[in-house]
């Protein structure tokens, strides 16, 4: 993946201003789970093209002190972005945001609960 934009694109949904459930159809838990275990996205304004890194996504990395490990490159391009004031903090604070307020579980917890249940 590479870099394209420092800034996060104006309709990033890690952008604090995006509307809430603006996820192109994904569900929450495909874009926190990916930041909350180090992996920077793909910027959605180039799905179907070339990688590129998005920015929003490395934002919030920087923001709650998390280092960009994934995928190669990735730790480079978040020093680039820095953190950003209109991004969010935390993962949880962008999941509440785009799932009407239900709090954020992280994965493990949440394949211990399938397990539990038999699933």
């Amino acid at each position: 993946m590479k870099l394209k934009h420092i800034e996060p694109c104006k309709e990033c949904p890690w952008r604090k201003c995006a509307p809430a459930g603006w996820l192109g159809g994904n569900d929450p838990y495909t874009y926190a789970d990916m930041v909350q275990f180090n992996t920077a996205s793909n910027c959605h304004m180039h799905p179907k093209g070339e990688p590129v890194f998005c920015a929003g996504s490395l934002a919030v990395l920087n923001n709650s002190c998390t280092a960009a490990r994934y995928p190669e490159g990735a730790e480079e391009a978040a020093e680039a972005v820095g953190t950003r004031e209109d991004c969010f903090q935390w993962v949880k604070d962008f999941y509440e945001h785009h799932s009407g307020g239900k709090p954020y579980v992280h994965a493990m917890s949440r394949a211990i609960a399938a397990k539990e249940r038999g699933e």
